[in-house]
């Protein structure tokens, strides 16, 4: 066909009003949510440092409440009523806190006066010693000890403000302890109906697994408080037994003192090595305290490194290596108080996270175990399965049978 001669012109087509560009999905209501939640993240920061030692004492309130609750429902399952067994329970807590004050300050103030009555014939040891004489034609000992006896008035003129703090620190844990003894009396006696009646608050949907997510929490921290027990009482014992056999003066209250120190992670025993050495250089001579110090370092170790993490393990179902780097990464990050709660905060994260990730699966439709739930939280999550099955069948029991249906009748 022959070209009909008009004259074409090739533009390109233009884009259909469908193709327009999307709108931008980030929303005022959007950024005004992301601002707000930033904000109250930074406010909870700054309130729990400004008031780290109050939530500190909570803390430790939380956790000795929850280790005497277990006792409280021993003694409710012998027939005892709430408020009796929370007064039974207290009472003997109250007891054993005196009696170990009674039995630990009086050996602190008779081993003190020994230490600074012996102190000198322990230096006059140390100078008659072959190695001193080694020593001091090396490095010149004797004239440094000189220098240092010729500081020591100065030293304690300068040390009279840090002595001033040492003693407002020893009001303020004073303060502290009475302060956390009510506060795990008023959690033993008022909190089980608190933590009811927000758990009545919730979506009926969400009441179960919230229920869930409790009871873990309440297992987990049981479980962490027995395990510092097994620990402090292995130390006490093992500690108790070594001075038994070297023969150091006082080594039951010894023993106590140092199965105590592992209530402190990391510090605490180190403290109550120094103190432990001291007493057996003073009642036994140089080499028993050598001896001593010797055993509470490698003691030390093995507590920190090998014993706690396996008893965690078995108590709060923790991986000891999760444990081991909870307790360095807490430490660095808050110091003592970090140190403290290294292992509850992994028990708590461990439960949370377990029941996150359950709710996921349920979500997606997976089945099976997860690698990420514990065999704690799991064992929990089926315990609690069998006590709704349970409590099920009793209501069903409780409640009367329904009336026969009457027959249908012939409307005609």
């Amino acid at each position: 066909m022959a070209d009909s001669g008009e004259s074409k012109s090739w533009t390109l087509p233009r884009p259909p009003s469908s193709c327009e560009p999307p709108r931008s999905q980030v929303t005022f209501k959007t950024l005004a949510s992301v601002a707000l939640a930033l904000c109250l993240t930074v406010g909870l920061a700054f309130v729990l440092l400004k008031a780290r030692f109050a939530f500190t004492l909570i803390a430790v309130a939380a956790i000795i409440s929850v280790a005497l609750d277990h006792a409280v429902v021993a003694l409710r399952r012998l027939g005892l009523r709430r408020n009796l067994a929370i007064a039974v329970v207290f009472l003997l807590l109250l007891g054993a806190l005196t009696g170990t004050g009674f039995l630990l300050v009086p050996l602190a103030i008779a081993q003190g006066e020994a230490l600074i009555r012996s102190l000198p014939k322990v230096i006059a040891d140390i100078r008659a010693t072959r190695l001193w004489h080694r020593l001091d034609d090396t490095l010149s000992l004797e004239s440094r000890l000189a220098d240092f006896l010729d500081e020591i008035p100065h030293w304690l003129e300068q040390a009279a403000p840090s002595a001033l703090k040492a003693a407002g620190q020893i009001v303020t844990g004073v303060t502290g302890l009475f302060t956390v003894i009510l506060l795990t009396l008023f959690m033993l006696a008022f909190a089980p109906a608190l933590i009811r009646a927000l758990l009545a608050e919730a979506l009926p949907s969400r009441q179960e697994r919230y229920a869930r997510v409790v009871d873990n929490l309440y297992r987990s921290i049981g479980g962490f408080a027995s395990g510092l027990a097994i620990v402090v009482v292995a130390n006490a014992v093992c500690t108790s037994i070594f001075l038994a056999i070297i023969r150091v003066p006082y080594f039951l209250p010894l023993g106590v003192v140092s199965g105590l120190s592992s209530l402190v992670p990391l510090v605490g025993n180190t403290l109550a090595g120094v103190l432990l050495s001291l007493v057996a250089l003073a009642s036994g001579g140089l080499w028993k305290g050598i001896g001593t110090a010797i055993y509470c370092v490698l003691y030390q170790q093995v507590e920190n490194h090998l014993l706690g993490p396996l008893v965690y393990r078995q108590t709060v179902n923790i991986n000891p290596l999760v444990s081991m780097l909870a307790l360095l990464v807490m430490t660095d990050l808050a110091g003592l108080i970090g140190a403290l709660a290294a292992v509850p905060l992994v028990a708590v994260l461990q439960v949370v996270l377990g029941e996150v990730v359950a709710l996921r699966r349920e979500k997606w439709g997976i089945h099976g175990g997860s690698p990420a739930l514990s065999e704690n939280n799991q064992k929990n999550v089926s315990g609690a399965n069998n006590q709704k099955t349970k409590n099920k069948k009793e209501k069903s029991k409780k409640s009367p049978p329904l009336p026969p249906r009457p027959p249908p009748t012939n409307s005609r």
